[in-house]
């Protein structure tokens, strides 16, 4: 059954999605093949179009071998710097690491745990990293002039420069991806993710440089990692995925500012910083952590309000039937295959006379088409026998383009296995289908592939690359 009943649920009684619902996956044991996998999401090997996305998203779980690792990570290099101290006297380089790297750990973790529910997968592991570093650095940046605006005072002030500065960052990640790819709820949840946790893992960098002992390092780093529920990724977040959320055709523009979401979100995550800032005159430790431990019950269901939103909307867009094949993994090594991924992506409903989608498969059906260019770059899709693949902007197309796609007819081409070979056949296009860009097929011609071809539907934007074995 796989995701179908979350789907089903989440179309038809969102609000009763709980945290539960989403990290039913988390504990449950995964091999190092999937992990690997999981992580090459968004990138030509393991990417997403509306059409197949649903069938190859996979509930959070990628987050919680991270988690068990980064917590070993921490306490060894902990522990591996006390006892350098205690043979030697000093811990010359590891002094740094220890004030550098575990703050980064725990925000890090989350922001995994929140890139996972990216159902569309158009943003890899590189560029999350990417995201976080250059976040990190103009959150700061805006934070500094920030101080114009907002001077001084108490540190529950601090919530009115950063949450800002933040948000201007996330602004300037739609802008630019927005130019290039379909923008969803669930991208500006992750670039808000990204923001926040470079933010928070850079101000714990910060922090840890001014105490005067390593012991006050080392405990207001465990405190800042276990207090990372309530910290920047958390406050970031809902107001990213809530801006992305209330932009129209992938245009950010005034409405999605004075969307009830954002104002909401941006709202509440500015007034539980100023909380988490704010002794209010308590003296009692026990008291201030239960105060802070009411702040983050408050932000993760501030979370969970938009996290909903953002996964009816991609539930919704996307396309998924009952006992559709699920994304899996591609066979590795092993008698009859090359050792290195199958070709991934889904090309419609494959028969059983064909083979497992991403098992193994006979030799003949080995292939597969990348596209290289156009609003679908780096999607990839499986070519198997006795599938026809159709390209085109209807309706129905296994490779489907945007309605606005320049070029490309309603049923542009179509790509099949005959005789041993494989085809492409144009459909009557308006603006034809070319092979390597210097020859136009026929309406209807019917023309042999080889490894290695590119075809281009209308323009040299639309660009496919065939490779067969």
């Amino acid at each position: 059954m796989g995701n179908t009943f979350f789907y089903q649920k989440v179309k038809k009684k969102n609000s009763q999605i709980t945290w539960k619902d989403i990290l039913s996956e988390s504990t449950k044991k995964h091999s190092r093949q999937e992990l690997d996998y999981a992580l090459s999401a968004g990138t030509s090997m393991n990417s997403a179009t509306e059409e197949n996305m649903l069938a190859k998203w996979h509930k959070p779980w990628v987050w919680f071998p991270v988690m068990k690792v980064g917590l070993l990570f921490v306490i060894a290099l902990y522990a591996l710097f006390y006892v350098t101290v205690m043979l030697t006297g000093s811990a010359a380089g590891l002094e740094f690491m220890v004030l550098i790297l575990p703050p980064i750990v725990f925000p890090c973790i989350l922001l995994i745990f929140l890139w996972e529910l990216n159902i569309p997968k158009n943003i890899s592991i590189y560029e999350l990293l990417a995201y976080f570093l250059l976040g990190g650095c103009i959150s700061f940046a805006v934070t500094n002039v920030m101080f114009l605006v907002v001077e001084g005072g108490p540190a529950s002030y601090a919530a009115f420069r950063e949450e800002p500065a933040k948000l201007a960052a996330v602004v300037v990640f739609l802008l630019y991806i927005s130019k290039k790819k379909k923008i969803y709820g669930v991208t500006g949840l992750v670039l808000g993710a990204a923001v926040g946790a470079g933010f928070g893992g850079f101000e714990s960098v910060v922090y840890a440089f001014g105490m005067p002992s390593f012991e006050e390092v080392i405990q207001n780093q465990l405190l800042r990692g276990i207090f990372a529920l309530g910290g920047h990724v958390v406050f970031c977040a809902p107001y990213g995925a809530a801006l992305a959320l209330g932009m129209k055709n992938s245009k950010l523009g005034g409405s999605a500012f004075l969307s009830g979401d954002f104002l909401l979100t941006f709202a509440m995550s500015t007034a539980m910083h100023y909380a988490w800032n704010s002794d209010f005159g308590i003296t009692d430790s026990y008291l201030y952590y239960t105060k802070n431990i009411v702040v983050i019950i408050l932000l993760w269901l501030e979370l969970l309000y938009i996290v909903k939103k953002c996964l009816y909307q991609v539930i919704s867009i996307g396309k998924y039937r009952s006992g559709q094949a699920e994304d899996k993994p591609p066979a590795f090594g092993g008698a009859g295959t090359s050792g290195s991924p199958a070709a991934q992506g889904t090309a419609g409903r494959v028969s059983a006379a064909a083979g497992s989608v991403y098992g193994r498969t006979p030799a003949a059906e080995a292939g597969m088409v990348v596209c290289v260019g156009g609003a679908l770059k780096g999607a990839v899709w499986k070519l198997e026998p006795g599938v026809v693949i159709v390209a085109g902007r209807g309706e129905g197309c296994t490779i489907r383009f945007p309605a606005q796609a320049h070029g490309v007819s309603r049923q542009h081409c179509s790509l099949c296995f005959v005789q041993g070979s494989w085809t492409v056949k144009d459909l009557n296009s308006s603006y034809g289908t070319y092979i390597n860009g210097n020859r136009r097929l026929a309406a209807g011609e019917e023309q042999k592939l080889r490894s290695g071809d590119v075809l281009y539907l209308g323009t040299k934007e639309n660009a496919f690359r065939v490779t067969l074995p």
